[in-house]
């Protein structure tokens, strides 16, 4: 049995080998625990480096266009605004 303790994050990963069966990680988040096979932790665990490490890529472009002016997020609209009245205008045009 191998058993991996993350106390900042009150998780608890154990490698662990049923009798006569396939390798077995018990993955325990506070109080709730979760089985998993190995295959099976393995894929879930790249997945989540996977989405994290898109996360950041996005948050780190963001930044980047943020500090050079060329932000391209929602420009804020509200429902009485001239720039909604003229998008309405020219959409039933």
């Amino acid at each position: 049995m191998l058993v991996y303790e993350f106390k900042k994050h009150d998780m608890t990963v154990t490698f662990t080998r049923r009798e006569d069966t396939e390798p077995i990680v018990l993955l325990a988040l506070g109080s709730e625990m979760r089985a998993f096979e190995l295959g099976e932790f393995t894929d879930f665990w790249l997945s989540m480096i996977e989405d994290a490490r898109k996360t950041h890529s996005e948050y780190l472009e963001a930044l980047q266009e943020m500090s050079r002016g060329k932000w391209r997020g929602k420009p804020e609209v509200t429902p009485g605004s001239d720039k909604n009245e003229s998008s309405i205008a020219s959409e039933t045009e």
